[in-house]
């Protein structure tokens, strides 16, 4: 029953029209592609540089997809059959790691939330790390939580494979021998280190021996995690990037619950106000002795997210949300209980504010239930219609692009993974720089689009592939009219074909 909802989804959307929209989505693919013939690179840049952005075990598991079917896009229905698997996985694993520590009823009703929750819906029926990643980090937790050297050895080794599925996972080998430490647990804490650091050590030589050492900030963008946090976060804003994405933590904690109902005003108190329940019922399960690892393991991982070079969205805090929801869940049993002894006060009044405390929290309880539900159901469905809408219109470009440019042209392209798939030329997009977006300088932003001509010369890229929905990642509506505006009177540029959404120019 708790996979209904997403096998509902799934089979609605097996076709997959959500795929590259976010773009990594697309690259995870290409990669895939790549390692399916025996390599490991980004096939879809005109460079086709060895992949040493992306750690090479959730590629691995997308490779099969080739190998069952190399044929795109015909397997994409395969790809949704190979996303949706994981889900029963991280559902019995969910199960196992909530029995440890909560009441079954409790673990029960965690389970359900987690099952209709969209965010767990979308990224575990399309081709994103979120969900395999959390899979390896339960199984951690489950094993560190056993006592003995060698558990705490195979611990280490499944944080390897975390590390490996998503380079979030350098988290354990901090949070995990950290506790250990703590507890006094010198031995176990050592055979945690020992396991893991060869899988680190693995990916950090093969990015090091393959790596492109340019100063291309391009390549800098697609192939170099390190080199992309220089460029974008230094000295002159480190503290106004830690504020902001701080900031937008809280944000995004209480977005995983609700979605937007009210004004911006409201939201924004609703989701902080959410995310320091969450928080404040971590502390309390974390003085109960209960999923201290996991605990440990978000600090960390917050703090990381508090300096990395790009907001902390809704899907980078997902791999923390079975154990957010535990918390908000906690929070919200210890509150029921605060009302209960309430409306046994002698004081009216006392009596009063208690059940309109009890009114309001019944109330946001069914009103995310009813928003995810409805989300579940109805949301995400009607979202991925749009864009299978959308990508009709651009695979019209796509087959104008195949029947007529040589297999050799190169394409400035904003879903440049997707245009490698369906027309097998190469190309890349113009990257955002996160800096621009702190700084909210909007000149710059707008201004990396212009003089495409120059930037297209410099990378090599013959033509230009520009659609009404280009920049959609990272500008709002006003700032992406004025790409557009930009795009269509630059010099340099002659116009092939148009299309309902877009045009494909010819660099003079």
């Amino acid at each position: 029953m708790l996979l209904l909802p997403a096998a509902r989804f799934a089979w609605q959307c097996r076709s997959m029209p959500e795929f590259g929209y976010l773009h990594d989505d697309g690259i995870l693919f290409v990669s895939a592609r790549s390692m399916a013939h025996g390599d490991y690179r980004i096939e879809s840049l005109p460079e086709s540089p060895a992949q040493t952005k992306y750690p090479p075990l959730y590629p691995f598991y997308l490779s099969f997809i080739w190998r069952v079917d190399p044929h795109f896009p015909e397997n994409l229905p395969v790809a949704t059959a190979f996303s949706f698997a994981l889900l029963p996985v991280f559902f019995a694993l969910c199960w196992r790691y909530y029995r440890r520590w909560f009441s079954e009823p409790m673990a029960g009703v965690l389970m359900a939330l987690l099952a209709i929750n969209p965010f767990i819906l979308l990224f575990g029926c399309t081709m994103f790390s979120e969900v395999f990643f959390m899979c390896w980090l339960l199984a951690v937790f489950l094993a560190v939580g056993r006592p003995g050297v060698t558990m705490a050895l195979a611990a280490g080794a499944l944080a390897g494979c975390a590390y490996l599925a998503r380079t979030a996972g350098i988290a354990l080998l901090v949070s995990a021998p950290a506790l250990l430490l703590w507890k006094r647990e010198y031995r176990r804490a050592a055979a945690f280190v020992c396991a893991m650091l060869p899988f680190v050590a693995g990916w950090t030589i093969w990015t090091h021996l393959r790596g492109i050492h340019s100063s291309d900030a391009t390549l800098a963008y697609y192939t170099d995690y390190l080199r992309f946090q220089l460029l974008n976060v230094g000295p002159d804003n480190f503290f106004k990037v830690v504020w902001l994405n701080f900031d937008r933590e809280l944000w995004s904690m209480g977005a995983l619950i609700f979605r937007d109902f009210l004004p911006l005003f409201g939201m924004n108190i609703l989701t902080r106000v959410t995310a320091v329940a969450m928080i404040a019922g971590l502390v309390r399960l974390f003085r109960r002795n209960v999923a201290r690892q996991y605990i440990v393991f978000a600090a960390v991982s917050a703090l990381m997210l508090a300096v990395w070079h790009y907001p902390p969205t809704e899907r980078f805090l997902l791999p923390l949300f079975p154990l957010l929801l535990a918390g908000l869940v906690t929070e919200l049993l210890h509150l029921g209980s605060m009302i209960r002894d309430g409306l046994k006060h002698k004081d009216a009044g006392q009596r009063a504010a208690a059940g309109a405390l009890a009114a309001v929290a019944a109330g946001l309880a069914l009103t995310a239930v009813a928003l995810n539900l409805q989300f579940a159901f109805q949301g995400l469905a009607r979202s991925a219609e749009a864009k299978a809408h959308k990508l009709e219109d651009l695979r019209q470009a796509y087959a104008w692009i195949e029947k007529n440019l040589p297999p050799s042209a190169t394409l400035l392209s904003y879903d440049d993974p997707l245009l490698y798939l369906y027309t097998g030329r190469r190309g890349n997009t113009i990257p955002i720089w996160p800096r621009w977006w702190y700084a909210e300088d909007t000149e710059s932003m707008v201004g990396a689009y212009k003089d495409l001509r120059g930037y297209c010369r410099r990378r090599g890229l013959q033509y230009v592939l520009f659609t009404k929905d280009d920049t959609g990642r990272e500008l709002g509506d006003q700032l992406r009219e004025r790409v557009q505006e930009e795009v269509q009177g630059e010099p340099g540029l002659t116009p092939l074909y148009r299309s309902a959404s877009g045009i494909i120019y010819k660099v003079d």
